[in-house]
């Protein structure tokens, strides 16, 4: 986490605190309660060092901190010296630590440690190096369609984790989304969970601040009525829309007369047309921004993959035939004119699109600012930055872009310099353009294959889970060779879920009504699987399969049917016996080694990134065998469960996660119906490794 966020002004708890230091003769101060660490290095929990201050805000500071014991720099967000008497200023500090905590997502600052209940309160986040989105908009004003693209996709993706695990954000603005420069290329990080809200049973839980919190330029307009308890998810896409409208126009979207009016509940004008601020943005993303900031929530878009969808689609329906965009970085001044005489057919015909650059400073802002060049022509001598920095540095912008040194240095060793460092093919001067068309078209052909495998293989949200940190940060490295995404070995946990008995319903009901009911049921399953970092890899008529991944992954998928069970059941409870959650369901589970990698057709366009092996086929028949409300797990799945669950043996080999009411569903307000009876109160809240 790095650089100060918008302030949002005072809160009730903090106005109190900062009004009792006054009243006791005290002067006020955002300090933490530490000596300055450039007089003395200050640890912080027996372990963090201080090394400088980053920010300051009304709560407290940040620090670039150093973590002796991992060797690796960290994020301190330490409690401020005014608020750490406060409970009310405790909770909240918790509070964001926890809405981060249900998150694992690459577009989502990690938390690495905290401690709330000490002298001084902190949270360990990861340090990142890079700028927030608001820094980047007052340096340039607006940004490219295609930035602003790729921008809200990632945004996108880490919403889509969060409201999938009940978090809403409510405070999404430019300053809270960070640039980080990683060496697989820039990517967003949502920042500042501290206004967040947690969605318990469909519900809000009552947040510590409770008034209209969030920044008003940004906010939807059932924030600005004040409607906490009744905010859904759908803010937070409204936030996003307003942040992708300033980043393309570099103008809010609503004055503040129409936010008073919001506030009031009036209707207000509907934004300018994007098109008509930037002549070069089309209809289609008119319309893609009329309806994200409609201002009833029902007619806008429903989730933020549908959001985000809808504005590749709206750019995609404007560029028909798009040009390869391709960049070229020289200081020859004929360069430019040299370049467009030699390509002038192929410009004509919109086949190529050159863009320039007089060394590799300027370059990395070209790449920064067009996201979707596809090959980089670069001299190796230049002022400021050269060419084989450049190459360097290229995986901080795009690890899907190539690069080919154009040079008249073609001695061997600045060849091997060159492809050491990721340089896809080499030419030198005097250019023979023949052969540099015919090395733009094998480098064009490259990387389209290596994105369209990319965008098939990101159709299925498994593939994130196996490749930590996104898709992008992996895939490329793997896609180079011929034997791309050929399979590895990975350790995980499959679960198969099946509505019981439903195949007589589709004899008795009409094909809408029984997959409404069916599709009910997978409406109550899904959510409890996201929420403990399951995957849905597919649906299979009336069953789901899901994979569960990393530390106490069995635990993890166990807890998961424990919850559908108590979720299913409590529903069912409600509704009686007409209600689709009386069916049940049953559960197969097993763990151990699986096949992950690729199955489909890849000539075809349809690539899947699934799981295969013994665990799925064994989770599959302990499923099919399972009666309702019954969950079976085989005996290596048992051997790596933690002990707090109570599993009985079924027979050998096989065990059943018991519950006090047998194979039935259990109770749905017995909180504790799977676990051991001497299971340890703080044991049944944690997971062990699997």
């Amino acid at each position: 986490m790095t650089g100060p966020s918008t302030p949002r002004g005072w809160p009730p708890w903090e106005r109190a605190a900062r009004d009792t230091l006054r009243g006791a003769g005290m002067r006020h101060s955002l300090l933490p309660m530490v000596e300055d660490p450039n007089s003395e290095r200050q640890v912080i929990g027996d372990r963090y060092v201080l090394e400088r201050r980053l920010a300051g805000g009304g709560m407290g500071t940040i620090w670039v901190a150093l973590d002796p014991k991992l060797q690796r720099r960290v994020a301190l967000k330490l409690m401020a010296a005014h608020c750490a008497p406060a409970p009310l200023a405790r909770r909240q500090f918790e509070w964001e630590a926890q809405a981060i905590a249900r998150l694992q997502n690459p577009h989502v600052i990690q938390v690495h440690d905290c401690d709330l209940s000490g002298e001084t309160p902190y949270i360990v986040m990861e340090w990142l190096v890079g700028e927030d989105l608001e820094a980047l908009l007052n340096r340039r004003g607006r940004l490219s369609l295609a930035m602003v693209e790729r921008l809200v996709t990632q945004t996108a993706r880490a919403l889509t984790a969060a409201h999938a695990a009940g978090v809403i954000h409510r405070d999404l603005k430019p300053a809270n989304l960070f640039l980080a420069r990683t060496e697989h290329g820039e990517q967003v990080k949502v920042l500042d969970f501290g206004l967040a809200l947690l969605m318990s049973g469909g519900a809000a839980r009552p947040h510590p601040e409770e008034e209209m919190a969030g920044t008003p330029r940004y906010m939807s307009p059932e924030q600005l009525r004040g409607l906490a308890p009744r905010l859904d998810h759908r803010c937070d896409l409204w936030a996003l829309a307003v942040v992708a409208y300033r980043a393309l126009t570099g103008q809010h979207p609503f004055p503040l007369e129409s936010l008073r009016q919001m506030r009031l509940g009036n209707v207000p004008p509907p934004p300018a047309t994007p098109s008509s601020l930037s002549p070069e943005l089309g209809p289609e993303v008119d319309a893609f921004f009329a309806r994200a900031l409609d201002v009833d929530p029902a007619r806008r878009f429903q989730s933020a993959h549908e959001q985000a969808s809808a504005l590749t689609s709206a750019v995609d329906a404007g560029r028909p035939s798009r040009p390869a965009k391709i960049l070229v970085v020289d200081d020859e001044p004929d360069i430019v004119v040299l370049m467009e005489q030699s390509f002038r057919k192929q410009i004509r015909r919109s086949v190529y699109q050159f863009l320039f650059a007089a060394d590799g400073e300027e370059a990395l802002e070209e790449m920064r600012q067009h996201p979707d060049i596809e090959v980089v022509l670069c001299d190796i001598n230049m002022p400021r930055m050269d060419g084989l920095t450049f190459l360097s540095r290229v995986g901080e912008i795009s690890s899907l872009t190539r690069v080919v040194i154009v040079s008249a240095y073609g001695d061997m060793n600045n060849i091997r310099t060159a492809m050491n460092r990721g340089a896809f093919d080499f030419i030198t001067k005097p250019i023979d353009f023949p052969d540099l068309e015919a090395t733009l078209v094998k480098t064009l052909k490259h990387v389209r294959e290596l994105r369209r495998t990319v965008r098939y293989t990101e159709e299925n949200g498994l593939l994130r889970m196996f490749v930590p940190g996104a898709v992008l940060e992996r895939l490329p490295p793997l896609l180079q060779g011929s034997d791309a995404m050929a399979g590895e070995w990975v350790d995980g946990t499959v679960v198969f879920i099946d509505v019981d008995a439903f195949t007589p319903v589709l004899h008795q009901e009409a094909p809408p009504e029984s997959l409404r009911r069916l599709n009910a049921n997978f409406e109550a399953i899904v959510p409890e699987l996201l929420a403990r970092g399951g995957i849905v890899d597919k649906f299979m008529g009336d069953a789901v399969m899901a994979v569960f991944r990393g530390p106490g992954h069995v635990d993890l998928a166990l807890e998961a049917c424990h919850a559908i069970h108590r979720q299913l059941g409590a529903l069912a409870s409600r509704g009686g016996e007409g209600a689709p959650y009386a069916h049940g369901v049953c559960v197969g589970l097993d763990s151990g080694d699986l096949v992950a990698g690729s199955v489909g057709a890849k000539a075809s366009g349809r690539l899947d990134f699934t799981v295969l092996g013994d665990v799925v086929n064994t989770a599959a028949r302990l499923a099919a065998r399972a009666g309702r409300g019954q969950v079976l797990l085989s005996g290596r799945a048992q051997a790596r469960a933690a002990s707090r669950f109570r599993l009985q043996p079924v027979e050998t080999g096989l065990f059943e996660l018991a519950s006090d009411e047998g194979h039935g569903s259990p109770d749905p307000g017995d909180a504790t119906g799977f676990l051991a009876p001497d299971a340890a109160p703080e044991d049944r809240g944690t997971t062990q490794g699997g």
